[in-house]
Parts: C-alpha cells; sequence; structure tokens
C-alpha cells in the first residue's frame, strides 16, 4: 500500500511538472507566445508579491468568501436536497422553481444583487452561495432517490421511526453523492469566485484584474497559480473529509 501511495505521488508530480516544462518550452525557448511571461519571470513576480502584506490580505479574503459560502450552500443544500428526495410532494412544490433558476449563471446575478443587497461584499458572496448550491443540491436530491426502498421498508417493518430511516439509513446511502457534490461544489466556488471579484474592488480576482490593467503580466499568473493552489487544497480537504466518513469507498 506505500509503494501504491508512493507511486501515484510520483505520478502526480510529473503531471505538473510536465506543465511547467511545457510552459518552460513555450515562452523561451520557441517563444510562441512572447507576451506570456516565463517561469522564471512569474517566479521573481511571485517572490516580491509574497513579501508585502497585500497580496496575503488579498487571498485571506477571497478564502474566507469561498468557506463561508460553501459552508451556507452545504447547510441549506444537504437539507433541503434530503426533502426533495423522500418526499415528492414537498418535491413538487419546489424543485420547478429551483430548476427555473438553476440555469442561470451566478455572475449573471450581479445587476440584480447591485439593487437588492447593494454591498460589493455580500454580492460577491451570494454568487459564490449560487455556484455551489445546486452541485450540492442536485447530488443529495440523486444519493437519496438513489437508495433501493426496499431498505426504508425494512426498517419500518422492524419499527424504525421516520428519524431513525433517517439517519441511519438515507444519510449512509446518500453520503457518497452528497460528498461528489461538495468536491464539485467547491471547484465551481473558486471559478465563480474570480468572476465575482472581477467586478468588486477586492480579493484575488481583483487582484488579477489590477495586474492586467496595470500591464503587470507576471502578476496575472501569480493570481491564478494562487487560485489554482487554493481550489486544489480546498477540493484535497473536502475530499479527505468524505475518506474519514466513508472509508469504504477508499479501494475503488
Amino acid at each position: 500500500m506505500a509503494a501504491t501511495g508512493y507511486r501515484r505521488r510520483l505520478e502526480q508530480s510529473a503531471s505538473l511538472l510536465a506543465l511547467l516544462v511545457v510552459w518552460l518550452f513555450a515562452t523561451t525557448v520557441v517563444a510562441v507566445v512572447p507576451s506570456l511571461p516565463s517561469p522564471v519571470e512569474v517566479l521573481a513576480a511571485l517572490a516580491n508579491t509574497v513579501t508585502g502584506p497585500y497580496y496575503w490580505e488579498e487571498v485571506f479574503r477571497s478564502t474566507f468568501r469561498v468557506y463561508l459560502s460553501f459552508v451556507l450552500a452545504a447547510v441549506i443544500g444537504i437539507p433541503l436536497g434530503i426533502a426533495i428526495g423522500r418526499s415528492q410532494v414537498f418535491a413538487d412544490l419546489t424543485f420547478p422553481a429551483l430548476e427555473v433558476l438553476r440555469p442561470i449563471p451566478p455572475i449573471a446575478w450581479f445587476p440584480a444583487l447591485t439593487i437588492i443587497l447593494l454591498s460589493a461584499e455580500n454580492i460577491v458572496r451570494f454568487i459564490i452561495f449560487l455556484a455551489a448550491f445546486f452541485p450540492i443540491l442536485l447530488n443529495t436530491i440523486g444519493g437519496v432517490r438513489g437508495i433501493e426502498t426496499e431498505y426504508a421498508q425494512a426498517a419500518s417493518s422492524l419499527g424504525a421511526s421516520s428519524w431513525q430511516r433517517l439517519r441511519h439509513i438515507v444519510l449512509p446511502g446518500a453520503l457518497p453523492s452528497i460528498y461528489t457534490g461538495l468536491v464539485n461544489a467547491m471547484g465551481l466556488a473558486w471559478v465563480s469566485l474570480v468572476a465575482a471579484e472581477l467586478l468588486s474592488s477586492s480579493g484575488i480576482g481583483y487582484f488579477i484584474w489590477n495586474a492586467f490593467t496595470a500591464g503587470a503580466y507576471p502578476n496575472i499568473i501569480v493570481g491564478m497559480i494562487t487560485v489554482g493552489v487554493l481550489g486544489y487544497a480546498s477540493s484535497t480537504l473536502v475530499r479527505w473529509l468524505g475518506a474519514r466518513q466513508l472509508p469504504w469507498m477508499q479501494g475503488e
């Protein structure tokens, strides 16, 4: 098992190294995109940026926005998905309205939210919330509806209450699908964050836009790499939490 884990880490490292080699080759050897900063230029910009407080303030602000909105999306989306998945009447009353809202891109809410919420901070958080909410909701509904009805019927025949069926049958059965939704939601939360912050005046998204308008192209790549690393780390954290709750899934 240890050898397998070591081999996987080597393969993952090789993937990142290959990306770096392609980037270095494209910017220094053949120079197919002359305006694209090289890894050396970006590394120098990163070293200069991380020494100042501005960069870390923006990183903290963006991370806080993502995690707060993600937690709210999970707290609302999971119970709502369970309720819709378990009750056809409740689904008929709520799901059609949610399905109408779902295709609207989160960033398209910005003009309306400017009128409704006023605060730029609330607008960014709500856009992230929307991006994370629907993957969690839909995967939770799918997980609940994918449970064999015979399990609940057998539990009922043995005298299990509705709460006991929910705790011992519905939640364990839907957890794999719920965690899949959480991982997808975390990735979409970071994607929507950058789009929302491009229209605000703070955060990593604004850092990227500000670097573009100032012509500081290496800082654009610094911001993009920052988002990639933070997004990867966040998804890894969600997967790790899922692995602790679903140890039987790790062999798959």
